[in-house]
């Protein structure tokens, strides 16, 4: 049986800092002889499956965190990586994440943790940044989600 994967979920809290909301194992559906984990379930607008393929198949720009995309990227965190500045950054963006190597630091307003290889997060709109602590390169799968603007008070 599929053992339930850790699964941290980031957002913005109350007070308007980003914070841990969830951090937890995902509830695993057997199924035969295979087990499921939702590690994040949304409504989501459908992609066009008969679009040509060559249009989704460009390098990643930093525009795209504010376009109208849905985005799956590997990225890679060396060794040192946001030690002195973890880069802290919001986007209207549901980033879901599988750290699939090593193990990076999620920074948040209100506190942070560390990832390691088979954990999963959501950051949720929230202000957030990356630290590598280790001695290896962090790899994560990330797959990027347009999402609702979160009312900023400003």
């Amino acid at each position: 049986m599929m053992q339930p994967p850790r699964r941290v979920v980031a957002a913005t809290g109350a007070d308007g800092k980003s914070r841990v909301v969830l951090d937890g194992p995902a509830e695993v559906t057997p199924l035969g002889t295979m087990g499921v984990a939702n590690l994040w379930c949304a409504p989501c607008p459908p992609v066009d499956n008969a679009a040509p393929t060559g249009d989704h198949l460009g390098g990643f720009r930093f525009e795209q965190l504010a376009e109208p995309v849905c985005a799956m990227m590997l990225a890679e965190y060396a060794p040192g990586l946001g030690r002195d500045d973890p880069g802290m950054h919001f986007t209207d963006t549901a980033d879901h994440f599988h750290v699939i190597a090593g193990e990076v630091v999620l920074v948040l307003e209100d506190g942070e943790v560390t990832l390691r290889a088979g954990d999963s997060g959501i950051v949720r709109g929230a202000v957030h940044g990356w630290r590598n602590d280790g001695a290896e390169t962090a790899r994560l799968v990330t797959f990027v989600l347009p999402a609702t603007p979160l009312d900023r008070g400003g």
